[in-house]
């Protein structure tokens, strides 16, 4: 097994680690209740180190495909699980924020659809030796994403215990919802990009319901 897949191989085996530690954590189970405490902001070490791990995980994601490219390693193998490693660290974790209510449950469940919906389109067009590669504004999207759930991972209205909320505190507040930008911002271009792979594959797909 060359360099570039064990790095892909070593995203596989953060994301069970990532998903108990964020399950034991006070946003889901509370089975472990340590934290930093600053004033009203409470961090649990659980988060801590989910989010760090998460952000290696997410490192890793560029690091091999950069390697892979580099060192020549490109292998089918590498392209497949690859894939498979990004969309089960970004969905299990957006699974998880939806549940906790850390991210709004109407986002968890367009990022989902959107990368099913894209996968069988790719299936179909593959069975028509059409390849549909990734575009700019989709890696855009990715990375965003990425960026605003490693956010989440630290900090979010859930860290804060103020009794009185007011505008700027509590999961509709002003500062919540400049926590969220990054994943608002990759909802939507998460659709577009969604929009785009349709237009662009259009013709492609009207021959195959015509076949």
């Amino acid at each position: 097994m060359n360099i570039a897949n064990k790095i892909t191989i070593s995203r596989l085996f953060l994301i069970p680690i990532i998903i108990v530690l964020f399950l034991l954590s006070p946003k889901f189970y509370n089975v472990l209740d340590q934290s930093i405490n600053i004033n009203d902001f409470h961090l649990p070490i659980t988060d801590l180190v989910a989010g760090v791990l998460f952000i290696i995980a997410s490192l890793t994601d560029f690091l091999d495909g950069y390697v892979a490219r580099k060192l020549n390693q490109v292998t089918t193998f590498g392209k497949f699980f690859d894939a498979i490693a990004d969309k089960l660290l970004t969905n299990s974790v957006i699974v998880l924020f939806s549940a906790a209510k850390v991210i709004p449950v109407w986002i968890g469940i367009i990022l989902i659809c959107r990368d099913f919906l894209i996968d069988v389109l790719r299936m179909i067009l593959a069975s028509n030796n059409v390849v549909l590669a990734a575009n700019k504004m989709g890696k855009y999207r990715a990375a965003i994403i990425m960026i605003g759930l490693s956010i989440l991972f630290f900090i979010s209205y859930k860290n804060f215990s103020i009794v009185d909320i007011g505008y700027l505190y509590g999961e509709y507040g002003l500062i919540n919802q400049m926590l969220l930008l990054p994943i608002y911002v990759g909802t939507i271009l998460s659709i577009s990009s969604a929009i785009n792979y349709l237009v662009i594959s259009k013709k492609a797909l009207i021959k195959q319901t015509n076949e």
